[in-house]
């Protein structure tokens, strides 16, 4: 999976997560995800959905409020977990 199919498929999941953001509108990379939306229950099936998805498991070191800060941010953490992966 190269980077654009990770942001994709990234957004497709979050999109599930993010009650805000109107089907359609563009998850914007940068917003908060808590301004879209995201509150701490669903950042636990998020990470669950995440893990599914891309096949990498979150340590705890990782659940914290920085990466689940932005979409931004979780693209950096993934790609960080499947490069650990490898």
């Amino acid at each position: 999976m190269n980077a654009d199919e990770v942001r994709n498929r990234l957004i497709e999941v979050l999109r599930e997560f993010l009650p805000r953001v109107a089907p359609g509108e563009p998850v914007e990379m940068a917003r908060p995800c808590n301004e879209m939306g995201l509150d701490s229950m669903n950042a636990i099936n998020l990470m669950l959905a995440l893990e599914g998805a891309f096949e990498v498991s979150f340590p705890d070191a990782l659940l914290t409020a920085e990466t689940f800060h932005s979409p931004a941010s979780l693209e950096s953490t993934i790609h960080q977990l499947r490069g650990a992966a490898r």
